[in-house]
């Protein structure tokens, strides 16, 4: 029998960063048996939510049980239950970008895997599940990346239903489907939900999705709001389906009679919202009935205040349009990125790498431990004013001092005797500190400055050397690439590695991949490289990038500022300090 969803007091953080909570405070129970949705703005947290209840993200306090399993383990080392996780099946955002099969059938082996179904019964399942997506069963011989985007977005959600979860988890199913495939997912879902299965949904689509939905949850700045999709249906607003709210309008300024009142999502009274042309034939027997005095429209009041004529609700339900997009999440949205905009041009790019090669040259000067000793608390203040950036490169940091540690380690060993021999690896431990201290001042530069600023910086420094056919731009060009790129591979690579641990139903914890997964992992993650390269060509020769033209304009020019040049005294007045340690101690 399916189990509910108890989540107590779930707090979440971003990846490496403890003082910013993606959900903080979630405490609900989500009944089996039922199907969800999940709404919110961009950036609400709505699939952090999703992919939490999928194990997928780390909890920082709280718990999440399914019944009255938990789904991390509670004794023990931190991992997740591997009962619980069999139960659920999680289709995430461009799932279908997943595939690393030849065929079809081989992708369904893969998800049915951790089942140990026999060949019959995963032969029944696999059929079952593509005649409930409306896919034929000839394309299971077929290369999944020859099939259109719809199929795929399909074959997705038919992998999971070969599985047969409990529970489905579905981030933006109706995404790049054709309305028979919307028809074919809200078919699915019904018959999901008439064998006493749940699914949990985030969308945007409440036209296709809001009658199937026997209630919300609002995600609104990582706190969880529930209501009943008849009471939230108007009060949404705007994100209203456009029929419901174009009802409630002409009946608020009098010119069509209410449906009294408006049916429930699954009631015997008719569906939520009518077809156009039976709102038509309706508003025009009310325009025929009445007489022409009777017609003077009244006041235009707000349409969303419309539903409040037809029952009272508690003042929280009116409100939930504030919880699915109000203007304080937008505020908040729009001063987070205020402020990053602002670090990121606060300092010249120039100014910045100059400041950099300075302070390298103070470090690369030190030539004992006691003096690299003194060096790290220089370090230490430098970085300090930037401390919050290194956060979410912390496990770059402590990866490169555990490798380093391995390796001087190795340097000291001496097999004949077998012994440790400091003397031997002292040269090699003073290079890696070296090199982590330099490190440490490099990562904050990927946040304190803009590709596109470091390319610019680049092209005004040594702009003239084109006369002398150096082709700076095109090396700029490079650089700024590279700088891009570097953020988006790591993207990319925690994308399909949560995408491969939930289908291969792995129980480690946080970003870790068995090895036995690599293999599964590696070849989406070419193909997106090699996908998003090809796209950032098109893009390159479409803006014309790398035809000579007499004349050229930019959109901006870098200047030096006071911020500038007290950055390059602060790196002058450390180098001269590391120097003085070097010479003098």
């Amino acid at each position: 029998m399916t189990a509910n969803w108890l989540l107590d007091n779930v707090r979440v953080h971003a990846s490496g960063d403890r003082e910013h909570a993606l959900l903080q405070g979630v405490s609900m129970r989500i009944e089996a048996g039922k199907i969800m949705l999940l709404l919110g703005h961009n950036g609400a947290g709505k699939s952090t939510l999703l992919e939490s209840l999928a194990g997928l993200r780390e909890l920082e306090s709280g718990s999440i049980r399914l019944g009255d399993e938990p789904l991390w383990a509670e004794k023990g080392k931190k991992r997740l239950n591997n009962s619980v996780i069999r139960r659920i099946g999680i289709a995430m955002q461009q799932s279908e970008a997943q595939w690393f099969a030849s065929t079809v059938r081989e992708e369904f082996a893969f998800s049915l895997r951790p089942y140990r179904v026999d060949a019959i019964a995963a032969d029944a399942h696999i059929q079952a599940a593509m005649s409930s997506m409306g896919l034929d069963a000839s394309l299971l011989d077929r290369d999944p990346w020859t099939l259109s985007g719809g199929q795929q977005r399909r074959l997705a959600i038919a992998c999971l239903l070969a599985c047969e979860p409990d529970w489905l988890l579905l981030d933006e199913p109706t995404a790049g489907l054709d309305t028979e495939g919307i028809q074919r997912l809200t078919g699915m879902l019904l018959d999901y939900r008439a064998s006493g299965r749940g699914a949990i949904v985030v969308t945007h689509d409440l036209e296709a999705l809001l009658p199937l939905a026997d209630g919300l949850i609002i995600i609104r700045d990582g706190q969880a709001f529930e209501a009943a999709p008849t009471q939230a249906a108007l009060a949404l607003g705007a994100a209203s389906p456009q029929a419901l709210l174009a009802e409630a309008t002409l009946q608020h300024r009098g010119l069509l009679r209410a449906r009294s009142p408006f049916p429930a999502l699954k009631g015997d009274e008719g569906p939520v919202w009518q077809q156009p042309e039976e709102l038509a034939r309706r508003l025009a027997g009310e325009l025929l009935r009445k007489d022409t005095a009777a017609a003077v429209p009244q006041p235009q009041p707000n349409p969303e205040a419309a539903f409040d004529d037809q029952a009272e609700h508690p003042e929280h339900i009116v409100r939930l349009y504030d919880h699915y997009g109000g203007n304080e999440s937008e505020t908040l949205d729009r001063k987070s990125k205020s402020f990053r905009k602002k670090l990121e041009e606060k300092f010249d790019p120039r100014a910045l790498v100059a400041a950099y090669l300075i302070l390298t040259t103070g470090f690369l000067t030190l030539n004992s431990l006691p003096k690299l000793a003194i060096g790290a608390i220089v370090a230490g203040a430098c970085i300090t004013p930037f401390r919050k950036l290194l956060i979410p490169l912390w496990p770059i940091i402590r990866g490169f001092l555990y490798f380093s540690l391995a390796f001087i380690f190795i340097g000291a060993v001496s097999l004949q005797p077998f012994e440790l021999q400091w003397s031997k690896s002292e040269p090699l431990a003073i290079r890696m500190f070296q090199l982590w201290l330099i490190m440490l001042l490099g990562l904050p530069l990927l946040t304190l400055m803009t590709p596109i600023r470091l390319q610019r910086g680049l092209e005004q420094t040594f702009g003239w050397m084109t006369k002398l056919r150096v082709p700076i731009h095109s090396l700029s060009l490079l650089v700024m690439l590279i700088f891009r790129f570097i953020p988006l591979l790591m993207k990319e690579w925690g994308r399909f590695a949560k995408i491969v641990k939930a289908r291969g139903k792995s129980t480690a914890r946080g970003s870790a991949i068995p090895l036995r997964l690599l293999a599964y992992l590696f070849i989406p993650y070419i193909r997106a490289i090699l996908r998003m390269a090809e796209s950032m060509a098109d893009a390159l020769e479409a803006r014309g990038f790398g035809q000579h033209t007499a004349r050229t304009t930019q959109g901006f020019k870098l200047s030096y500022t006071s911020a500038d040049g007290k950055l390059l005294l602060a790196a002058i007045a450390a180098c001269a300090a590391l120097l003085a340690v070097r010479f003098w101690l």
